[in-house]
């Protein structure tokens, strides 16, 4: 199984655009200690462990006070944020605003997979307004892949988006979706 690598536009979408002005420089000496360098440019790919290291970090430091899910899914909505800055995100969210939630949650594979080599995801539909999302996520990465998702449902415009993590194991992780559609439903 080849190595499982986080591409450079996604820790630019955290750490360079959706932190902007949030990087103390603890954060940043302590990012450069577990392999993320801010004062260089960014590699083209990090390694999962040193991508979750980084996160893990960047929670402590920027969110101490709270429990560290909540700490890991605010990152993961500032993720996204960011990422919707870069070429890449400006593009890709520019269709999914267009597809609305049903059709943009359908796409969830590609938008994971356009950060990273390794996520593979499986939807289920429920109702109209909501999907159980499988991941293969693994670990308390799952919160900030929660804090993804929560954004990316608020960027195609859902209504009330809510993502819950529904179940999990060392594995992989499924999401409980949900929305209200333009419709009040």
């Amino acid at each position: 199984m080849p190595e499982k690598l986080v591409f450079e536009h996604t820790l630019e979408g955290l750490f360079v655009r959706g932190l902007v002005g949030r990087v103390t420089p603890t954060l940043r000496e302590r990012l450069k200690e577990v392999g993320v360098d801010l004062d260089r440019k960014l590699q083209p790919a990090y390694g999962f462990d040193t991508w979750c290291s980084a996160v893990r970090v960047a929670a402590r430091e920027l969110h101490p006070d709270v429990p560290h899910e909540v700490g890991y899914g605010l990152l993961g909505e500032r993720m996204v944020d960011g990422y919707r800055e870069t070429v890449l995100g400006r593009a890709a969210f520019g269709v999914i605003q267009l597809l609305g939630p049903r059709r943009g949650v359908s796409r969830a594979r590609q938008m994971f997979r356009s950060g990273n080599n390794y996520t593979e995801v499986r939807l289920e539909d429920v109702s109209p307004t909501e999907v159980h999302l499988w991941m293969n996520e693994a670990g308390t990465i799952r919160y900030f892949t929660r804090g993804a998702l929560l954004a990316g449902l608020r960027a195609t415009g859902a209504r009330h988006p809510e993502v819950h993590v529904h179940e999990f194991n060392e594995d992989h992780v499924t999401y409980r979706l949900s929305w209200r559609d333009g419709r009040g439903a």
